[in-house]
């Protein structure tokens, strides 16, 4: 209905209702009458306007695009380790070195996935002995490095310079243990101890002493007194650094089914984001 019509048919349902009203001797006034009719008029107006679409105010902005593929990885000594890539568009990439016990690389891969989707190329591995990798060797910490550093060849393949090595617990001892002889963007460590090396042991020995490290814990860990070797390894290592303590008893990556899971994703993907490269911001 364009604008004329509209007004001429308020007109006559004006006249209408005003003939009504004196045929049922009604006493309201014209100006009352009016007003009703405006709101008829009002109601035919809205009721002409089409409905616009509208998008929710916290809308998520679409996720990276990422590939995953099962890989092996072969270490110095000829062991062959299974590993997941993430493949991601960012220029850093994170290992992500998982606990012992009855843990692999499953601990790590939900959020390998998160990372990826945030622009981070990750990649999860089990270490010899573990998981769908080969067994030969005893897991002491040079070995622990060997593998870790299988990973860390096997990223530098793929074209990555850039590279965080982040590990859990045993996986964290051999984070630590990798770079006091590679170059690394960064490291985080959670729930871990030293090598037990004595010429590892003072962490401004590592290669890149000033790349950003990060230092996490449980302030009841279950397993052991953690905060005590991780306070050592803080206190020894030179800036930038950070120390996060979480309340309760999760060790490692238990800390992803605690009730601190979301806090503690938070926690070291800002610490990821905090180390970027320029072109990556």
């Amino acid at each position: 209905m364009n604008v004329l019509h509209r007004q001429r048919w308020i007109v006559f349902a004006f006249l209408s209702f005003l003939g009504l009203l004196t045929a049922c001797g009604s006493t309201i006034s014209v100006d009352q009458a009016f007003e009703q009719t405006r709101e008829v008029e009002l109601a035919a107006t809205v009721s002409v306007v089409p409905d616009l679409p509208t998008v929710p105010p916290d809308t998520p902005l679409p996720a990276v695009e990422y590939s995953t593929e099962i890989v092996s990885l072969t270490t110095a000594d000829g062991v062959n380790l299974s590993g997941t890539l993430f493949l991601s568009e960012g220029d850093t990439a994170v290992i992500l070195a998982h606990m012992a016990g009855e843990n692999d690389q499953q601990n790590w891969i939900p959020f390998a996935n998160q990372i990826a989707g945030e622009g981070f190329t990750a990649l999860t591995f089990d270490f010899r002995c573990y998981g769908q990798s080969d067994c030969d060797g005893n897991l002491s910490g040079d070995i622990l490095s060997m593998d870790i550093g299988a990973a860390l060849n096997f990223l530098r393949e793929q074209g990555f310079q850039r590279i965080v090595c982040v590990g859990a617990s045993m996986g964290g001892r051999g984070c630590v243990g990798v770079a006091f002889d590679e170059e690394l963007a960064g490291l985080i460590i959670v729930s871990g101890t030293g090598t037990g090396n004595p010429d590892k042991e003072d962490l401004d020995g590592f290669v890149s002493a000033d790349m950003p490290k990060l230092f996490i814990v449980s302030n009841n860990d279950h397993i052991a007194d953690r905060t005590a070797s991780m306070t050592r390894l803080y206190d020894s290592a030179p800036e930038p650094k950070i120390f996060k303590t979480f309340s309760g008893s999760a060790h490692g990556t238990e800390l992803f089914s605690s009730s601190h899971d979301t806090a503690f994703r938070e926690t070291l993907l800002n610490f990821l984001d905090g180390i970027r490269s320029p072109d990556e911001s």
